[in-house]
């Protein structure tokens, strides 16, 4: 490029600073990120310091950081802290210079060991390494002090040494750090530090410097004595890290890697690959405990995917939440805290339009600026919201925003295995434990060698409900995965010989190994279905030859938009075909890649479609595709393969039309055998809870309201707000209904098996309690359920008349509306000869039900209270009564009765606020509407007894008659001349009785001007109670604000009000509305 012209420049910022130190005293010795951050508050996107007399430039915008990640116009320096790290791990990957031989080797030589499916056969080394961590946990108990950073420090050195090198060093079984966390942590720091002195200075560092060198020293006999043992004993099978280094062949020159390098690579994957994996767990812990709204989250996703079961290699792709989280933590807490570059040209660069950077010269890119660019992130850049995080929002963000992993070729290549140990690891933690800081007023610091984790952080672990260590072990010792699925345990034999069989050809594009396991996946399935694979290699094998007359698959991947490293010249051979050339020939392509990377992904294949496609190649059928973020590419192709393939193939060539032997399949996914043995099995996803009192609230003539009490388990808390799920029971008349129309004994057994995995109990279970306890018995009935019906019928009015039903209109009015369920319209049918397998099948398991908790634990922390509505109606379908299972469930228990109970935490907003003696509520309910806020007055009646004076309190409570349903009266009279509350009644059948006023939106439209008087002294609203009373009560704080902003001269139009209701609504309006 031309030389830069200076006069065209500014000049980058930077610090005074002191002679030949220059601004050496600018940086925090012991915490450099702190500095750095500082420093970028002061200059801005961008400033230099002087060290030692070397101008170092650093960036912290993102569009700075944009241009620096450029890889045609900046690469890699190693440089500072870095090079020093050279004394010991010499040119390993990540501390050789750039266009170091010995890099690209070991690059091209380690991508295919970190593809999907070598990290897929990775995955039960990892769960063995989860598992030890979760099991210290349990047995240590909720006492132990667990030294987060510490714990993760043990769990990811023996994960990647396991995992790569097929070592253990068996650390959670030690009470000291392995000897080699010791090294590696003087080691770094010491590096750090060197980096930073003046020469001049090093025979005053001399006892320092002794320590960097035996640690080098010991780090260095580790590693070569892995190799030695690996070289004399060698381990074929393992396809590990290791033997990639000690066998594996650059397929680019033939060359191999040298014995010194192979120890450095070591030691590098020992350092990189656990400190910063345990870098990053920790500052999650700490981020999730701090936020208990993610921290619910992510525990209900692991429930979800996981439940009680071992976690398995696929549940990986199903948490996005936890993922999140991930990728919100290495934004603000980036755990190796910087990359940096430096100009191609020797004529430097010029970033940002008009700041030069001489050749040489370093740019460094501290992470925690740049992921904090408000730019990007906005003014709350700064704090921890995972869901900006969530696939739909990080995929928008800039390239250059997210730069955790480094950037480019010089990113990190364990990237993928960090993720899939970290989404395992956290996963196994939170299916198993919950978490609470051992000091709650533990505010985040810092401690820093070259990466950054928590300093002085702890936290303590108590078993989640129902678990015990014996049985987290049974847990984790249950199914565990074997390696990356293969064709081997459903693909018959062959029906060919190896000789015989259409002649095709299988091409393949490979870096990682996953595209060329594919190919041979085709070549070996091809018989089965009259073909024969007589070519099966690289795309560059065929560059510049005359394409094939066979039929040819290409199986090939992107990386980084460009061709894997065996199809370039193939890409560019048919990439500068010219316009006129015409091509006789068929294919079709398969794609694989990552969404991650949105704007390249399956760039490559699709552009390879085409263009064959362009010159005149038919398709044999469309491109096929898999997206490895999406967690099983194996899944993927065999659908493909199954699915499209191969019935396109024989349509268009003929062969074997057998394939897999469709008669092995059953159609019925659950089998029911009938016995005579009585047996009962319990749930074990709730704990169990007692009863201690229960009393009807109502007086005879109106729907009955009762009230319970039941003694929590020790280990539960809750706060006054949340809710208490409950796992009911069927009705037992509902129970006999089923035994009636399908014929059951009293006593009979049913001993379920299932094909594709279920729910219910294994073993024999009596049938009374398969539905009292564990299936949905009420549900309304699905469109799904009336096809099933529909195609059991043999009566063609029966037929005709679930059809009618089955019809969008009828479907909502007479099913939906009425709540018709499958079990009604058996009943209501009974020609039907519906199986029981296919009736039990078709019903949906036992969820629990959430009531608010109508107590506070400042009354008594070990009980709460329900209210509720006991559902007991003529059924809008016709067949018999509607009971609602719950509440019919509730009403039944009496004191001493064990009832299976969880606490859920309701929202945020949904609770008292913090400032009780300067902010006022109102409270507004009907019915049972009150349950939340009886808790809350009790709380309020609690504060006041201890001597506090609290802001104002109001309730509008509905019912219809004080002397038939009004709650709780004695006991909310007592809280009112307490002063914890001022109650507004509304009696609908007795509005001479409360002023006239028959619901209680009459009475707040009534004391509108002690609402406005409210409102501004910053009222927080409370509404609890069916939809109409949600909706009523907002229209009014709507009129009131539209009257406020017709005063204030501002528009007081509807839409307006509606803007203004959704900025509040969540902070100062909490809803809680039910049907």
């Amino acid at each position: 490029m031309a030389t830069i012209a200076r006069r065209d420049t500014v000049s980058i910022p930077q610090p005074q600073g002191l002679p030949f130190l220059g601004n050496v005293s600018s940086i925090d010795p012991e915490l450099p990120t702190k500095s750095f951050m500082n420093l970028a508050a002061e200059y801005g996107e961008i400033y230099s310091l002087n060290i030692l007399g070397q101008r170092k430039v650093f960036v912290n915008s993102v569009a700075l950081a944009t241009e620096v990640c450029d890889e045609k116009r900046f690469h890699k320096d190693v440089a500072g802290g870095l090079k020093e790290l050279r004394n010991g791990i010499h040119d390993g990957l990540f501390t050789a210079f750039h266009k170091e031989p010995n890099w690209e080797i070991a690059h091209r030589v380690l991508v295919p060991a970190f593809g999907p499916l070598p990290l897929h056969g990775m995955f039960d080394a990892m769960k063995d390494i989860a598992s030890q961590l979760a099991l210290k946990w349990a047995r240590m108990g909720s006492q132990y002090r667990i030294p987060v950073a510490d714990d993760f420090t043990r769990l990811t050195l023996d994960t990647l040494a396991l995992c790569a090198m097929d070592y253990r060093f068996n650390s959670f079984y030690a009470e000291e750090m392995h000897p080699f966390i010791d090294a590696m942590t003087t080691f770094l720091k010491i590096g750090g530090s060197r980096s930073r002195r003046p020469g001049f200075m090093a025979p005053f560092y001399r006892a320092e410097d002794t320590q960097f060198f035996k640690s080098i020293e010991f780090m260095r006999s580790i590693a070569t004595d892995l190799v030695r043992e690996r070289r004399e004993h060698p381990k074929p099978e393992n396809k590990d890290l290791l033997n990639a280094m000690v066998n594996g062949e650059d397929p680019k020159t033939g060359a191999m890697l040298p014995e010194e390098n192979i120890t450095s690579n070591m030691i590098t994957f020992l350092i990189a690959g656990h400190e910063t994996t345990s870098g990053l767990l920790s500052f999650l812990w700490y981020y999730m405990l701090k936020s208990p709204e993610a921290y619910r989250k992510a525990q209900e996703e692991v429930d979800s995917v996981i439940g009680g079961r071992s976690i398995r290699f696929e549940d990986l792709n199903k948490l996005p939440w936890i993922s999140a989280m991930l990728r919100e933590t290495l934004r603000l807490q980036p755990t190796a805290p910087a990359f940096i570059v430096t100009p191609n040209s020797e004529n430097g660069a010029v970033i940002g339009a008009k700041y030069l950077v001489n050749s040489g010269e370093p740019i460094i890119t501290p992470l925690h600026c740049l992921h904090r660019d408000p730019a990007v992130y906005g003014e709350d850049a700064e704090e921890w919201k995972p869901e900006r995080m969530l696939d739909e929002n990080f995929n928008k963000l800039p390239a250059a925003a997210w730069k955790p992993f480094g950037n480019g070729a010089r990113g990190c290549i364990g990237q993928p295995f960090a993720w899939q140990e970290a989404l395992l690891v956290v996963a196994t933690c939170l299916q198993f434990f919950d978490y609470r800081l051992d000091d709650p007023s533990y505010d985040l610091q810092l401690k820093s060698t070259l990466t950054i984790k928590p300093k002085d952080f702890f936290v303590r672990a108590t078993l989640r409900e129902g678990w015990t260590a014996t049985k987290v072990e049974h847990a984790l010792s249950g199914v565990i995965g074997g390696g990356a699925p293969t064709h081997e345990t459903s693909r018959p034999e062959n029906v060919l010989p190896d000789d015989q069989g259409i002649p095709f050809t299988i091409l393949f594009g490979s870096n990682s190994g996953t595209c060329e396991a594919f190919a041979h996946t085709l070549a070996t399935d091809a018989a089965a279905h009259g073909f024969r694979a007589t070519t099966v290699v690289p795309l560059d094998s065929v560059a510049r030859q005359e394409p094939s007359k066979e039929p040819t698959v290409i199986v090939t991947a992107s990386y980084e938009g460009q061709p894997t490293d065996n199809a370039a010249h193939y890409y560019d051979w048919l990439s500068s075909l010219p316009e006129e050339t015409k091509l006789d020939t068929t294919h079709v392509v398969f794609a694989a890649g990552h969404s991650d990377w949105a704007s390249t992904f399956h760039k490559i294949p699709t552009r390879i479609d085409n263009l064959l496609a362009s010159h005149g190649s038919n398709r044999i059928c469309q491109m096929g595709s898999a997206d490895a973020k999406k967690g099983d590419m194996v899944s993927e192709f065999q659908i493909w393969e199954d699915d499209v393939l191969w019935p396109a193939m024989k349509e268009k060539f003929g062969g074997n039309s057998r394939g897999y032997d469709e008669t092995t399949i059953s159609p019925t996914v659950l089998e029911v055998e009938i016995s005579s043995r009585r047996a009962s099995h319990l749930r074990a996803d709730v704990s169990e809870a007692r009863v201690n009192a229960a009393r009807t609230l109502t007086a005879p003539g109106v729907p009955e309201s009762r009230h319970i009490e039941i003694e929590l388990p020790s280990e539960i808390t809750y706060r006054a707000g949340d809710y208490l799920a409950v796992l009911p029971l069927n009705p037992s008349a509902t129970v006999h209904r089923v035994a009636t129309r399908f014929g059951l004994a009293w006593d009979s057994i049913l001993t379920i098996t299932s094909k594709t995995g279920t729910t219910l109990p294994k073993g024999p279970i009596s049938a009374h309690s398969l539905f009292a306890a564990y299936l949905e018995l009420s549900q309304p009935a699905t469109k799904r359920n009336l096809a099933l019906l529909i195609s059991a019928a043999t009566d063609a009015d029966v037929n005709a008349e679930l059809e009618s039903l089955a019809s969008g209109k009828n479907f909502c009015a007479e099913i939906t509306d009425k709540r018709t369920s499958l079990l009604d319209l058996l009943e209501r049918f009974p020609s039907i000869p519906l199986p029981l397998a296919a009736f039990i099948a078709s019903l949906i398991a036992m969820r629990v039900r959430q009531y608010s908790i109508s107590s506070s634990p400042l009354a008594n922390p070990h009980v709460a209270s329900l209210t509720y509505s006991v559902v007991d109606s003529p059924s809008r379908s016709g067949q018999g009564r509607y009971i609602g299972v719950a509440s019919h469930y509730l009403s039944q228990l009496k004191p001493g009765d064990i009832v299976h109970v969880a606490v859920k935490p309701s929202t945020a907003a949904f609770h008292l606020p913090t400032d009780n003696e300067n902010t006022p509520i109102i409270m507004v309910a009907a019915g049972t509407g009150v349950a939340p806020f009886r808790g809350f007055i009790q709380e309020r009646a609690a504060q006041i007894g201890g001597g506090r004076k609290l802001a104002p309190a109001h309730l509008y409570i509905g019912c219809r008659h004080p002397a038939k349903d009004l709650l709780y009266f004695d006991e909310m009279t007592w809280f009112e001349k307490l002063g914890a509350v001022e109650i507004h009644h509304a009696y609908s059948q007795a509005p001479e009785l409360s002023n006239g006023h028959k619901h209680v939106d009459d009475v707040l439209r009534a004391d509108r001007d002690a609402l406005a008087g409210l409102w501004a002294k910053g009222v927080r609203v409370f509404v609890c109670g069916s939809k109409g009373v949600g909706d009523r009560v907002k229209e009014i704080f709507m009129e009131q604000y539209e009257k406020r902003a017709i005063k204030m001269g501002k528009s007081g139009d509807r839409k307006s009000a509606e803007e203004w209701f959704e900025k509040v609504k969540g902070e100062r309006y909490a809803t809680d509305v039910f049907d």
